[in-house]
């Protein structure tokens, strides 16, 4: 039998146009809805059980799986190592594999990153990553979403406890996050939105609706109709990584620089 790991703590679906009721747990807004009234319970021991590696992190030294107990939890991949966390959160039926070249990228510049398939309860999900990031010594952790990922982040930041250091929201939907002007302005943490200006989805006209609730954020906009992930396999995807890592530097640097 399989050892259960415990870990002391230190510290929608339209994505493609699909219809709601597919998503687990309910739409975004839903999600958000539910996150604002519950709030973020502090949770100081983490548990998970050891999981298969994903093939795309197959070689990858360190890289590590685990799945939180209970029905809801999805898979969660661990890799890389030191104080400055960063949870990749995927598409709406996306997978640990979608920001991988990401993941691996970062953790060859010393970051710790958690990547992770959706569990029933996608907000659990991210929370459960967070934690377990700073269940290993991640001082500060930063969220990077895609999509509906994204949207799910930028409405959780209503939680008034155990808020991330900061949120990239990359391709955010408008007309499902449920947004509103507490979201964003409440929030002391760095925070960027990333799209592209012709994305069927997420065009430059909708990621400008979601910064009008998040008045803090810088907006980067790019070429094309890229979506998501798929924006830094793209033809700009030097200038995406660009605008992440300026990002990723402000979320952790100093707090006197």
């Amino acid at each position: 039998m399989t050892a259960v790991l415990f870990l002391a703590l230190t510290s929608a679906t339209a994505c493609a146009g699909r219809d709601a009721e597919t998503a687990p747990q309910g739409s975004a807004m839903a999600e958000n809805r539910r996150s604002a009234q519950e709030g973020t319970t502090a949770v100081r021991e983490f548990s998970a059980t050891p999981d298969r590696l994903p093939s795309c992190f197959h070689g990858v030294r360190g890289a590590t799986a685990y799945r939180p107990p209970g029905s809801s939890g999805g898979r969660l991949v661990s890799l890389g190592s030191g104080p400055r966390g960063v949870v990749f959160a995927p598409i709406s039926w996306g997978d640990a594999c979608e920001w991988a070249a990401e993941a691996k990228r970062l953790a060859a510049d010393g970051y710790h990153v958690v990547t992770l398939d959706w569990g029933t309860d996608r907000r659990r999900t991210i929370s459960e990553a967070t934690r377990l990031l700073r269940s290993r010594g991640a001082e500060n952790v930063a969220w990077v979403g895609g999509c509906m990922g994204g949207t799910l982040m930028l409405g959780m930041l209503t939680d008034r406890t155990d808020r991330p250091a900061g949120v990239a929201g990359i391709s955010p939907l408008a007309s499902l996050g449920g947004y509103s002007a507490g979201n964003g302005t409440s929030y002391e943490g760095e925070l960027l939105l990333l799209g592209t200006a012709d994305d069927p989805l997420s065009d430059e006209g909708r990621l400008r609706e979601v910064a009008h609730s998040f008045p803090m954020a810088e907006v980067t906009v790019l070429p094309g109709k890229r979506h998501a992930a798929e924006i830094f396999a793209g033809p700009h995807g030097a200038a995406a990584r660009r605008s992440l890592d300026g990002f990723l530097d402000r979320t952790f640097a100093p707090a006197d620089s």
